[in-house]
Order: structure tokens, then C-alpha cells, then sequence
């Protein structure tokens, strides 16, 4: 008898014990927090996407120019390396070039010992327009065929 009373009081109160949850109001202010955070990061981290990828390509391009010159002398013959309209053009083949940098008009031949043809063309201007149109300036010497960078 007393097991039976027993069990019929704590059948009782479990029907009757509040059940602890966050309520509609509470989900729904953590939800748009959480979503306000996350929208915050995506832009930061879609900003900083651009700047690397710019920066990776001015480096690519660089490394492109270096070895330009490089095989002008190794196989003693003419390499060209130009830009119009923002198109890169590597001996006549089109390069890609991301929508993070935009280049200036040029057109540099390498003659045989490595030396640029004409100075009136050598000058390299790369604009990168996701950090406020920073310029990288590549300014090519005549007779070495070496170049100073400088960035505005």
C-alpha cells in the first residue's frame, strides 16, 4: 500500500514539474546574434580574399618577368611580355589575370642577352583596385634589363 501511494504522488508530480527550455523570444534573439556574427566575418574575410589574391598575382607576375628575361638569355632569343586593354600577353599567349589587379599598357622585348629593346615602353603599372588602387610600379633599366618596384 504504501509503495502504491508512493508511486501515485510521484507519477502526480512528474505530470505537474515545469519543464526548463528557451523560450520563441530567447531562440530567436540568439539566432539573429549568432547570424550578425557571422554575416561581420564573411565580409572581412571576402575583403581579405581579394588583397591576397592581388597580392599573389603581382608576385606570380613578377616571377613571370624574371623568368622572361632568364629564358631570353638561355635560349638567345627574343621573349615579349605586354598588356593592352588589362590583357597580359606572354609571347603572344594570353594570361589570366585576376579581377584583382588591372595593368597598364606596356610592351617589353627581351633581346638575346637579356637587355630590354626600347625604354620608351618600360614601365609596368598594376593597379590593385581592393586596396584603395595601390599601384606596384615596375620601372625597367635599359642595358641591364633589371627593374626598381615601387608601390604608391
Amino acid at each position: 500500500m504504501l509503495i502504491m501511494h508512493w508511486l501515485k504522488t510521484r507519477v502526480r508530480n512528474q505530470k505537474f514539474r515545469q519543464i526548463r527550455a528557451f523560450t520563441l523570444l530567447e531562440s530567436l534573439v540568439t539566432l539573429s546574434v549568432s547570424c550578425l556574427i557571422i554575416l561581420l566575418f564573411t565580409n572581412t574575410y571576402q575583403d581579405t580574399l581579394h588583397r591576397v589574391r592581388g597580392q599573389l598575382y603581382v608576385l606570380q607576375f613578377e616571377n613571370k618577368l624574371k623568368h622572361q628575361q632568364a629564358q631570353a638569355i638561355t635560349r638567345a632569343e627574343t621573349r615579349s611580355l605586354s598588356a593592352t586593354n588589362h590583357v597580359v600577353k606572354m609571347n603572344g599567349q594570353v594570361l589570366e589575370t585576376p579581377k584583382e589587379t588591372l595593368f597598364s599598357d606596356f610592351n617589353i622585348t627581351f633581346k638575346e642577352n637579356g637587355n630590354i629593346k626600347s625604354i620608351k615602353t618600360a614601365k609596368i603599372i598594376i593597379t590593385l583596385p581592393y586596396e584603395g588602387d595601390k599601384q606596384i610600379i615596375y620601372q625597367l633599366q635599359l642595358g641591364s634589363g633589371q627593374y626598381k618596384k615601387t608601390t604608391s
